[in-house]
């Protein structure tokens, strides 16, 4: 059977069942298909807080090419039939892409100089090629056996799409095929394949004109800053490789250089370079290849040395030791609890920050709580009285404290207003007013990425230099750039914190969003991405409620939490203070007033007993508004426990119900 191509068809001309048909063609000539967004889709919050400076246009533009699925589960497997119906289904509207280097790989040709450069005949000619949106081609080719050709996408004047990489496809929206004369295409293996020669032309037509321009730079063999090493490094050893040094002298000379860094790399992140810089001229000039090459696998993080290396790497290296301790006795070097080493153990070393417990050195500290609802004055507060040793919701720091403000919201100019609101009270005491301002190293409106290598080493970095004691992101969600509800994705980040964590040995506070459902309920689930969260924290502060009163509720696995209060931020001061409310007659009365009006053979969610609550107030002649009823609630809890029971099922609402009730739990598993 032919593939299904329909060309010269444009994506308006194809009915949705000739679109599906296609799909279904691919599909059973063993293309790896996946559906990405369209730009009819409503484009999800996550997405669009990710690209904040874009056009509203620009932000279409990229959701119709992102992926709606995990693609890279598909780099190992072709979707299934059942897969791909179903994503017909649940999609309709959607782009399609199919991935590369598998069936087959592509030119893409973005420019009218990149087109030309094929239409000339730089490159094998192909019989298959695809319209894009922006006036270029996809070129088609088919699977070199003897020739691995990688994904290379970027700032190329023209990009080759291979194995790691992923093109739009017909019937996505603005793409249509073109094949001459219409001649049916049985195969995508009757295609033209790339060879070496193609690669090497691409590669020289996307470096032309910038070569002088890197050459024009400078290069020196004395010790550069942190943010360029790597990248001096592999000009370096392409001159060298120029002036004709072997292996061995390279590995040499790259070691020897890299101790007039300050500080120096590490040197398995040297070797690592120089072989990549090595490889990728071995590649170019297969002529230079003699038996002294070492090949090295990376990719699997195993690496497979050679005698020459192996020497490089046994020389003293000033930041990491790479050597690995034999564990004594198991292979977890576990003991027994009564062993001196637990006998011996306390928690003393362990240096308190805040709270009995809650706060402490490398603590793991989560803070949710609704968008506006505070959490930045939270940090901003915390901060500036951990920076001055003082109190916070009346509790001591046990030493002034270095804090590290890493956010992503608040332009400098306004973020500095904040600040100075936050050390107001402190204006009487200069001395004080002095080492706290030192001791607080906030950050203008950051644009980093943790899931982004060079980011997150920059972060350490800037951590590295500051030596602080805390360091505070906020929010979580500006700075990463995956999927909210990935599990995958916020363990990734997670672990690089813990990373930090270790590697400083800092507390780390993030403050996160909740999920609009379960904004006002008590769990730590209530976190986007709320499982990974909730088993991450140590101690963990949740705002509830609505401004100006705001409850704080704090859970902890290392202490005793504090005790849940409510608190409003007071501008006069820049501080917050403690709300205060009077317990007495009247809680019991409200109280008694909401339970007489729910019906014994009800159960309710937390919702429908503020709608009771509020109807029942109204009617009783007090105050009725939302606050109101959620303190209402609170009381019947408080007060008539005896007579109405509070069943919590984890991951679901709160159920309030009397205990005279007979009926069927609704949290009871259905028949």
């Amino acid at each position: 059977m032919a593939l299904q191509l329909n060309a010269n068809q444009t994506w308006e001309q194809l009915a949705k069942e000739t679109k599906d048909e296609m799909l279904e063609s691919f599909w059973e000539h063993g293309l790896h298909l996946i559906p990405c967004g369209s730009k009819q889709d409503f484009i999800p919050e996550y997405f669009r807080s990710k690209h904040p400076f874009e056009t509203e246009e620009e932000v279409k533009m990229r959701w119709s090419k992102t992926p709606r699925v995990k693609w890279s589960d598909y780099q190992r497997r072709q979707p299934t039939e059942e897969e791909l119906t179903n994503w017909l289904k649940i999609y309709p509207g959607a782009n399609w892409a199919a991935l590369t280097g598998i069936n087959f790989v592509v030119l893409d040709a973005d420019s009218q100089e990149a087109v030309d450069f094929i239409e000339e005949g730089n490159t094998t000619r192909t019989t298959l090629k695809q319209s894009t949106p922006r006036g270029g081609f996809h070129y088609f080719y088919s699977i070199n056996t003897n020739l691995e050709v990688r994904n290379s996408a970027g700032h190329n004047k023209l990009d080759v799409r291979g194995t790691g990489g992923y093109v739009m496809v017909c019937p996505s929206e603005h793409y249509f095929f073109h094949t001459p004369d219409t001649l049916p295409i049985e195969s995508l293996d009757e295609l033209p394949s790339l060879t070496q020669q193609d690669l090497d032309a691409i590669h020289t037509f996307n470096n032309k004109g910038k070569v002088e321009s890197i050459v024009k730079q400078p290069l020196t063999t004395k010790g550069v800053d942190t943010g360029t090493r790597n990248a001096t490094l592999s000009r370096l050893v392409g001159r060298w490789i120029r002036e004709g040094w072997g292996q061995r002298e390279l590995l040499i000379k790259a070691h020897d250089w890299n101790q007039s860094n300050q500080p120096p790399m590490a040197m398995v992140e040297v070797a690592t370079t120089v072989q990549s810089i090595i490889n990728g001229h071995m590649k170019r000039h297969p002529e230079d290849l003699d038996g002294g090459v070492i090949r090295w696998n990376t990719s699997t993080w195993e690496v497979q040395l050679g005698d020459e290396l192996k020497e490089i790497l046994e020389q003293e290296d000033p930041i990491l030791d790479i050597s690995v301790p034999e564990p004594e006795g198991g292979p977890l070097a576990l003991k027994s609890y009564a062993d001196r080493e637990w006998q011996e153990m306390d928690s003393d070393g362990i240096e308190q920050y805040w709270g009995d417990a809650f706060i402490f050195e490398r603590a793991r500290v989560l803070l949710i709580g609704k968008p506006k609802i505070g959490k930045s004055h939270w940090l901003g507060a915390f901060a500036v009285a951990a920076a001055t040793g003082t109190e916070f919701m009346g509790t001591a720091f046990s030493r002034p404290m270095k804090v590290v403000w890493l956010q992503a919201e608040i332009i400098q100019e306004f973020l500095k207003n904040r600040i100075d609101l936050y050390f107001q009270q402190f204006l009487g005491d200069p001395e004080l007013l002095a080492l706290g301002q030192s001791n607080l190293i906030p950050s203008g409106r950051l644009r980093k990425n943790f899931m982004r290598d060079q980011d997150i080493d920059m972060i350490s970095e800037e951590i590295a230099f500051h030596k602080p004691d805390i360091v505070m992101l906020d929010p979580f969600i500006n700075f990463f750039d995956g999927e909210e509800n990935n599990n995958a994705d916020i363990h990734k980040v997670l672990d690089r914190v813990d990373k930090l964590i270790d590697l400083h040995n800092i507390a780390f506070i993030i403050a996160h969003h909740t999920g609009k459902e379960r904004a006002d309920d008590l769990s730590f689930m209530s976190a986007r991405g709320g499982s990974v969260f909730a088993g991450w924290f140590d101690s963990g502060v949740k705002l509830l409620g609505d401004k100006p009163n705001v409850t704080m509720f704090y859970e902890a696995r290392n202490a005793r939490e504090p005790e849940s209060h409510a608190a409003a931020f007071d501008y006069g001061k820049g501080k917050w203070t403690r709300v205060e409310f009077e317990q007495g007659p009247d809680e019991i009365e409200i109280a008694s007033v909401v339970a007489k009006q729910m019906d014994i053979t009800k159960f309710y969610t937390r919702a429908d007993m503020e709608f009771v609550a509020r109807q029942a107030l109204k009617k009783a002649k007090m105050a009725s508004g939302e606050r109101a009823a959620r303190y209402a609630v609170s009381y019947v809890q408080k007060y008539l426990g005896d007579r109405v029971r509070t069943h919590v099922v984890p991951g679901k609402q709160t159920w309030h119900y009397l205990a005279k009730n007979e009926g069927k739990k609704p949290w009871e598993d259905e028949d």
